[in-house]
């Protein structure tokens, strides 16, 4: 069961998210109609409307080959600071994630509101504490984590969050200085 303090709307949304991706998203990459469906955030933000702003992002990178701006949209996680955590799926095997390797420097956008930003990887603990807080507010998406971690994940085996946090890398988007937080 979802945590009580989320909406009605975001409990749906976490419902949905439960079923699609335990049951319809192939495991071993997004596959063409994900891939296409993946991308109807991203064309909400570019048509000015984030409907999505208060669980997803809009990551623009700059693509290492071809050095063009490339959009990601992204479930992401605030913390009290204000910086942002995003994390990786497909084993971390994602263009984005690639390209923030390449370059680190970003620019977010949540909601209407954009701001440029540092990503700093997170390290193992940090995603298995990440994975815990996940499992604290929904103990059902258990099964969501296990399938892509390949491997049992369980909130109260803390070894199994941090071997399953191999399989996710992530990020912190630190604003850069001058910039305001939204």
């Amino acid at each position: 069961m979802a945590d009580k303090s989320l909406s009605p709307v975001e409990r749906l949304a976490v419902g949905l998210e439960g079923l699609i991706m335990t049951r319809l998203v192939p495991k071993d990459s997004p596959g063409p109609v994900f891939k296409w469906l993946f991308k109807v955030p991203v064309i909400c933000y570019r048509i000015s409307l984030p409907l999505f702003g208060s669980f997803v992002l809009l990551l623009t990178t700059t693509g290492r080959k071809s050095g063009k701006p490339r959009y990601t949209a992204l479930e992401y996680r605030r913390e009290p600071s204000g910086d942002v955590i995003i994390m990786a799926g497909w084993g971390g095997h994602t263009d984005w994630r690639r390209n923030i390797q390449a370059d680190p420097h970003v620019r977010v956008q949540l909601g209407r509101k954009h701001y440029e930003a540092l990503a700093k990887p997170l390290s193992d603990a940090d995603v298995a504490a990440w994975l815990a807080e996940a499992l604290r507010l929904n103990p059902a998406s258990a099964r969501i984590w296990s399938r892509w971690a390949g491997q049992p994940v369980h909130s109260d085996a803390p070894e199994s969050l941090l071997r399953a946090a191999r399989s996710f890398p992530s990020f912190r988007l630190k604003p850069l200085p001058g910039q305001n937080i939204p």
